[in-house]
């Protein structure tokens, strides 16, 4: 695990589309970039090794802070959303690249997410998802809503970090 450099975007941008691109739910790259502009420090990249000593981008993870819990929107553009004074840490992106899924990976960047907003000071963590919220319900999320965009129906998902056994766990 790594910061996330404005180097990797290119590399991100691809996985974006490769992992969400299937449903429509990939984000446009200029939002990506800001990103990674914007709040780098809420950035991450986990890299993997191939056999023969290459390294790769095996996953990353893209967030931005919020002064206030609400529901999070395809490509919003944190230089308008981001509050750097905010209590609440948006996942805007935590994906893992298709052939490295089901290896540890994904609960090791939400890892990283929460490390994060502890050290934020993030009091909510808030993301959306479309085919993930059992994985977030066994790392201690909650839904607390759904809503429809692009045609894609997504989960909302909350985790007070406050709280160390949130209820209907």
């Amino acid at each position: 695990m790594r910061p996330a450099a404005l180097e990797d975007w290119p590399t991100i941008v691809a996985l974006d589309q490769e992992i969400f691109g299937a449903y429509g739910a990939q984000e446009e790259p200029d939002i990506i970039r800001s990103r990674l502009l914007t709040f780098p420090q809420g950035c991450a990249v986990l890299e993997g090794e191939r056999g023969d000593g290459h390294k790769f981008i095996a996953g990353y993870l893209t967030t931005e802070k919020w002064a206030e819990l609400r529901e999070p929107v395809l490509d919003e553009d944190p230089q308008e959303s981001h509050q750097p004074d905010g209590r609440v840490l948006c996942i805007t992106t935590l994906a893992v690249a298709p052939d490295c899924q089901n290896q540890g990976l994904g609960p090791r960047l939400l890892d990283c997410a929460i490390s994060i907003a502890r050290q934020e000071g993030c009091e909510q963590i808030i993301l959306e998802t479309a085919h993930a919220e059992r994985f977030y319900l066994r790392h201690r999320f909650r839904r607390v809503g759904a809503r429809t965009e692009r045609g894609i129906r997504m989960a909302i998902m909350l985790l007070d970090l406050a709280d160390p056994h949130p209820s209907g766990q």
